[in-house]
């Protein structure tokens, strides 16, 4: 065949398969593209920051003044003592806490503020020691007290390689969810018809649910033995971590598993799924805070389970802190996974009522 030819039957293979090449050429260069618009800057200007009061003689109009001395480069968040405003630090609510001394409005008197940062937030930590000296010149010049700005830093030194590590995790977890399951179902399409002659279908569903979700625990422990080679001290197997791993893979698996059967087990179903997780891996915060988005970027982010998966997979990991503490964030990520099982379900009944 000739050149043309060839040409012609391409085209006819593209006409054949239409769906395909519209999410391959289309969709997912849309949502990559998309993606792209979340982070609005390198050094954030938009911070959500915690103020709270040093102690009872603190007054709110002093709570207002300190407010009103960062708001130009954060959004500042009051909170009623040190110990929420540090929780919510730990729950990366916020990414700098500062705790306000009394008489701020005697002239002379010393004002020593403290400004808490968390040094398991890496890529904030070189934006955390400037916007303290930020602080520090900007509320003594505001406040009629002579101000000294102290840093304190949570949590154990870590680098930005273990960092990445966390986040390569709950990347391989969208992956592994929303790819690898739909397109080893479909490669069984065939087995499925004879399996429903034993068992229903949506039994045969669960059971690779589970299997696959239950192997999980391998990449995440072949995460904590790299880096144990490395020399991090990584708790990759806490209670946290592993269930947060397993509830993300079970809200992925069953909305890519959703799609796959609401597309009829059509190849371009898989496309669709990998153009998901481009999308969520941009939106969920893997690696950079909040605080780098647009005020728009930064609520979608913080309206998607994954956002919370992420924070719940790393401080299981690098974090020093209670399970209990991220309860409502685990508790999201089981309302999610319901969701997405309810999802599934229904595109089952459709798969079946079209067959």
């Amino acid at each position: 065949m000739d050149l043309l030819t060839l040409l012609r039957k391409e085209a006819l293979s593209v006409r054949r398969n239409l769906g395909l090449f519209v999410v391959l050429l289309l969709l997912i260069p849309a949502m990559l593209s998309g993606v792209t618009g979340v982070y609005q800057q390198t050094i954030p200007e938009d911070i959500p920051v915690g103020v709270a009061p040093a102690s009872a003689e603190t007054t709110d109009d002093e709570l207002d003044a300190a407010s009103l001395g960062v708001r130009y480069f954060a959004s500042p968040v009051t909170y009623d003592s040190p110990a929420a405003a540090r929780e919510a630090l730990q729950r990366e609510e916020v990414y700098l806490l500062i705790e306000v001394p009394p008489d701020l409005v005697v002239e002379g008197e010393s004002a020593n503020f403290t400004v808490v940062s968390d040094r398991t937030i890496v890529p904030f930590a070189e934006p955390a020691n400037v916007s303290v000296s930020i602080m520090n010149s900007n509320l003594d010049g505001q406040l009629a007290a002579d101000v000294e700005v102290h840093h304190e830093r949570l949590n154990e030194q870590r680098v930005l390689t273990e960092y990445m590590m966390a986040a390569a995790l709950v990347l391989f977890v969208f992956v592994y969810a929303m790819v690898f399951l739909p397109y080893q179902l479909r490669n069984e399409r065939l087995v499925l018809d004879r399996l429903q002659t034993t068992s229903r279908l949506e039994t045969v569903i669960a059971s690779k649910l589970l299997f696959y979700g239950a192997l999980a625990v391998v990449p995440t422990l072949t995460v904590g033995l790299v880096g144990r080679w490395m020399g991090f001290d990584m708790a990759v197997l806490s209670p946290l971590s592993l269930a947060s791993v397993f509830l993300t893979f079970l809200f992925l698996g069953s909305v890519g598993l959703a799609v796959l059967f609401a597309m009829g087990m059509r190849r371009s179903a898989l496309f669709v799924d990998v153009g998901f997780v481009f999308a969520l891996a941009g939106l969920s915060s893997l690696v950079y805070p909040v605080g780098f988005f647009s005020s728009t970027r930064k609520a979608i982010s913080r309206s998607l389970p994954t956002h919370y998966a992420t924070i719940t997979t790393r401080s299981g990991m690098l974090r020093d802190a209670p399970a209990a503490l991220y309860a409502d964030y685990l508790a999201f990520l089981v309302g999610a996974a319901v969701v997405g099982l309810v999802a599934l379900a229904g595109s089952i009944a459709v798969y079946k009522r079209r067959r």
